[in-house]
């Protein structure tokens, strides 16, 4: 394995991973809640009380700015040009939807003096005046149909002039003069812009390289620290399950391998292939059940805080956690173990098994020295389909044993809508399943000759 390789096997690692962080990204985006508060999408009276569209979209649009989500999506920004020509007017959230339309309607300047004054007059006017102006504007930006957009001008129109102030008059002045002008063609062709390291991907990014996934919009505490807080316990309940199933598979095919063609190897096939198609929560039922028929009780956990040692004694002390390893262990454990036989007697048929045996060796002494270890190799690649497929039981035994691990975190969020949290977790089992795939395929190519020298 040569430095080459080994240099394009890296590339091709963080290349996947940049990939799959990115696609987190995108669709974290997408989700329904990111682009409003907690309570924003329907109006709380208890909160905000009688409030208006415009006080409610003002809070909307000091969150999306405390939270950088008015920051361009990525490095290039691709929009039309009247809107790019519309951003030089900085209007805030509530003036900008109407201040583009009117920008691609009707051009530049004639609107831009309309703003100039917009800004003085707003300042002037009771909030009530200004709300109802900006909601007929709104009403105006809304309507493409030239016949549809003549009643909210006209009210528009009606309204400046019972205000009997000059910046009124001059407002007015300036909006019959933008309904005569017509913006040139070319503002309706898309512009490219490069907006730098100000962009919502690369703020995204840097927190995440510093450990930053957000904030819960149910507890308002760090994404990361709930999430640690919570991957100890799925850990343990699936590295115990992972080593328990690893061992009673490799003796029981060892054994099956030893002896089969007996009616016992014959008969345990075919439970374990029963057993395989069983679902996790049907297996974690079951162990529940027997156990609490054994006259066991569910304790809930309290891991001790301190050392991690302390920490995983206690959790190892409690019944919720040995159980939910037990059903890992049975979940994994007929797959394994069926694989692994298939192996074995794949091995079984080969030209070196029975040169092996020619050669005096019983056949217990060349299953260990011949036919495991080539057998284990193309396990491998089972082990880490198991080791990604463990992340998916762990979800329902977690549950079913209330155990707070990670898939117990995923169910409360996805029930209480908290997208930061289900973003965080959704990213740290992506980057998972990459690490364990890259691992694999580098413990192959060290373990195969013909890999490691091809």
């Amino acid at each position: 394995m040569n430095f080459r390789s080994v240099s394009l096997s890296l590339l091709k690692f963080l290349f996947t991973l940049w990939l799959t962080v990115s696609c987190v990204f995108l669709l974290s985006r997408l989700l329904p809640a990111i682009n409003a508060p907690k309570g924003m999408q329907e109006a709380d009276t208890v909160i905000y009380g009688a409030a208006n569209a415009a006080t409610l979209a003002k809070v909307k649009s000091d969150y999306l700015k405390r939270n950088g989500l008015l920051d361009p999506l990525f490095y290039i920004d691709i929009s039309l040009k009247g809107k790019v020509l519309a951003a030089q007017l900085k209007p805030d959230e509530l003036d900008k939807v109407w201040v583009e339309k009117a920008v691609l309607r009707h051009g530049f300047n004639q609107v831009a003096k309309f703003y100039g004054v917009w800004n003085d007059w707003k300042k002037l006017v009771p909030d009530t005046v200004h709300s109802t102006l900006t909601h007929h504007l709104l009403l105006w930006t809304n309507d493409n149909a030239p016949i549809a957009r003549a009643a909210p001008y006209q009210e528009i129109t009606k309204l400046l002039k019972a205000q009997p102030s000059l910046e009124s008059a001059q407002l007015l002045s300036h909006w019959q003069n933008l309904q005569n002008q017509r913006a040139p063609l070319y503002y309706h062709l898309p512009a490219v812009q490069w907006q730098g390291t100000n962009n919502a991907y690369h703020h995204w990014l840097m927190n995440l390289l510093q450990g930053n996934l957000g904030t819960s919009t149910q507890d308002y505490q760090q994404v990361s620290a709930r999430i640690s807080h919570a991957i100890g316990t799925t850990v343990i309940i699936g590295l115990l399950g992972l080593i328990m199933a690893t061992a009673v598979a490799y003796f029981v095919g060892f054994y099956f391998a030893h002896h089969s063609r007996g009616i016992a190897t014959r008969l345990a096939l075919k439970v374990l292939y029963l057993l395989d198609s069983i679902p996790a929560f049907l297996i974690a039922l079951l162990v529940l059940t027997i156990y609490v028929v054994a006259g066991g009780s569910m304790l809930p956990i309290f891991p001790q805080e301190g050392s991690f040692i302390a920490h995983t004694a206690s959790l190892l002390s409690n019944p919720s956690v040995v159980l939910g390893s037990v059903c890992i262990a049975l979940l994994v454990t007929p797959h394994l173990t069926l694989q692994l036989h298939r192996s074995l007697e794949e091995q079984l048929g080969q030209l070196y098994y029975r040169t092996a045996r020619a050669k005096g060796l019983s056949q217990k002494e060349t299953l260990k020295k011949h036919i495991m270890p080539n057998a284990l190799l193309p396990s491998l690649t089972l082990l880490s389909e198991v080791t990604i497929g463990i992340m998916a039981g762990a979800l329902v035994i977690e549950i079913t044993f209330s155990l707070p691990g990670l898939g117990n975190l995923l169910a409360q969020s996805i029930l209480t809508a908290d997208y930061p949290v289900i973003v965080g977790i959704t990213l740290l089992l992506l980057i998972f399943r990459q690490v364990v795939v890259s691992l694999t395929h580098f413990a192959f190519v060290l373990l195969d000759p013909r890999l490691r020298n091809g």
